[in-house]
């Protein structure tokens, strides 16, 4: 009997843990219930440090989702990962990664929340490092410091939530600190899930595995920020200034994201853009007080968004690891499946109609467009909406449609049945999933009210951006000129290197002067070697005088003794 592999073990678990999800999350939201599971670790005086476990539909459903992802994931491995000798710790780092994603899906309280938070950070930076070169250092080095600062604003707010006596975030009132938590908490979901100015690690860790990128860039680790301010949102909405900051950083970080796209070679950087993209997306909707849409637009993009990345990976494995779109064409002709999942998923992230993306996209771009803004925020959303068809277009017609070059590789195998199996898992919920969420949840369904003009402006704009694109990228000719424009864009705004080398070494030399004036200057002489000086040179005065005194006094007795 032949042995069962390793990764078809993990994705059978994680398949069965995602059906008793479902029908876990179907009868909660049949019978709108929920339960919340308490054991007490131990309490000091009025505080009680507890484990809380939180059964309601968002976690059900969002956990059932993680593990479907997951499941194909592993699927995946078993052909991308073929040959690997370190496939073994492969997959049990995989796995942690899945269990940190379930505590912070399923824990309610603050304090157990950092299992999974920054469990989710260190279990990223080892994916990241799998290759073990420099250039996977450096990118997860990028990764993980980023993610230190979200987990040092998480810190902060556990101990200003210490004042309530508890850290159930279900169960939070106003008290004196309680805008400064509410911002620390945003702080945390905006570098977790790379909006700006944190958006440079989410490019960087493309060094990763396409399994990892396909599991934790896509659908797991960046929408964790998401969905900790879903979790937080009936107190963050409080906040005066929350909805409008939000909503001006989330779409700045799409505005950003899409420019930098249109300009970018590295297919998987391509992908991870798009990915930032649609973060502001979801960003966008709890700006404009919309959570459940965000919830939903979360759910479906991580099902089109990971299928898209098994689509690049596959091509990526099948052409030696090459990357760059410019080096890959034809891939229509090679590789038929893949290309016609490809063009699923990248209909699904355009927001084509009847497609997962189209139901959740559509309904935030509606409520965006009803909201009472300013001209430029929605004019600012709406071009969101063109960029992701034009960088969509530009990867298709430089990979897929482009004619075939003269470098035919031996490995182009599209009828693995590893491959074909993880794909229409996913492809399945990137056609039907929107629909199945938007008809079963009613959370999910919103009615919008709107001019015939505004309601067809999306589908308008997505037709004009198509031609757009045939009129840019005909026949892989880009007719965007190289000059400042394409160097800033191509260096995302710079934030790359803000947060890498010279930034460094900005705060290297400004940490160096602090050691020399500070540590070893000023406080070497107000405390330390400071007050041992002063000591010492009070301890000689008083020596001197001691002395002086005594021979005075031992001259006035002399004086005295001669005078009787």
């Amino acid at each position: 009997m032949k042995k069962l592999k390793l990764e078809v073990f993990f994705s059978i678990m994680l398949m069965m843990i995602s059906i008793l999800m479902i029908i876990l999350f179907m009868y909660l939201i049949l019978n709108n219930y929920c339960c919340i599971i308490s054991w007490e670790i131990f309490s000091c005086m009025s505080l009680f440090v507890e484990l809380d476990m939180l059964l309601d539909w968002v976690s059900c459903s969002f956990s059932s989702l993680v593990c479907l992802i997951s499941s194909s994931v592993c699927i995946f491995s078993v052909k991308y990962m073929e040959g690997d000798m370190n496939v073994v710790r492969f997959m049990m780092v995989l796995m942690l990664f899945v269990l940190s994603m379930n505590f912070l899906i399923f824990i309610p309280s603050f304090v157990s929340l950092i299992l999974g938070w920054d469990g989710l950070g260190l279990v990223s930076f080892c994916l990241v490092i799998y290759y073990q070169n420099s250039k996977s250092l450096s990118a997860g080095m990028l990764t993980v410091l980023m993610n230190r600062v979200g987990d040092c604003f998480i810190l902060a707010g556990i101990s200003i939530m210490s004042f309530l006596g508890h850290w159930n975030y279900l169960c939070i009132w106003y008290f004196y600190f309680f805008e400064l938590c509410m911002l620390f908490v945003v702080i945390a979901g905006m570098t977790k899930s790379a909006q700006i100015p944190f958006s440079s690690w989410l490019p960087a860790a493309m060094a990763a595995p396409t399994p990892v990128s396909a599991l934790v860039h896509s659908s797991t680790l960046v929408t964790a920020g998401v969905f900790l301010l879903i979790r937080f949102y009936d107190n963050l909405v409080e906040v005066e200034f929350f909805c409008f900051f939000l909503l001006f950083i989330s779409i700045m970080t799409t505005f950003m994201s899409g420019i930098c796209a249109v300009y970018e070679y590295d297919m998987k950087k391509i992908i991870a853009l798009s990915t930032l993209s649609q973060l502001g997306v979801m960003m966008m909707s709890l700006g404009l007080k919309m959570p459940m849409m965000a919830l939903f637009h979360l759910y479906t993009h991580a099902m089109f968004k990971a299928l898209l990345f098994l689509c690049g990976g596959n091509i990526i494995h099948c052409y030696n690891g090459s990357q760059d779109i410019r080096d890959i064409s034809g891939v229509m002709y090679n590789l038929p499946f893949t290309s016609i999942i490809f063009n699923i998923s990248n209909m699904a992230l355009c927001g084509f109609p009847f497609l997962a993306g189209f139901y959740s996209k559509d309904l935030i771009m509606e409520v965006l467009l009803s909201s009472n803004m300013n001209l430029l925020v929605g004019m600012i959303g709406m071009f969101g909406v063109c960029l992701t068809m034009l960088y969509s277009m530009r990867v298709s017609m430089f990979v897929l449609w482009g004619e075939v070059k003269s470098v035919i590789y031996e490995n182009m195998k599209d009828d693995d049945l590893y491959i074909i199996i993880s794909m229409m898992i996913l492809c399945s919920g990137a056609l039907f999933g929107g629909f199945m969420l938007q008809n079963f949840v009613m959370c999910f369904n919103e009615v919008i009210i709107l001019p015939l003009l505004y309601k067809m402006l999306v589908m308008l704009l997505l037709l004009f951006s198509m031609l757009l694109s045939f009129s840019l990228w005909y026949k892989n000719e880009i007719q965007i000129k190289y000059g400042l424009m394409d160097w800033c864009n191509s260096k995302m705004w710079f934030m790359t290197s803000l947060s890498g080398y010279p930034f460094m070494y900005m705060l290297k030399n400004i940490t160096n002067l602090n050691l020399k004036l500070v540590d070893m200057g000023w406080l070497e002489i107000t405390g330390g070697q400071g007050v041992l000086m002063m000591i010492k040179k009070t301890m000689f005065i008083m020596e001197w005088w001691m002395v002086i005194l005594f021979n005075v006094n031992m001259i006035i007795i002399i004086f005295m003794i001669l005078m009787i």
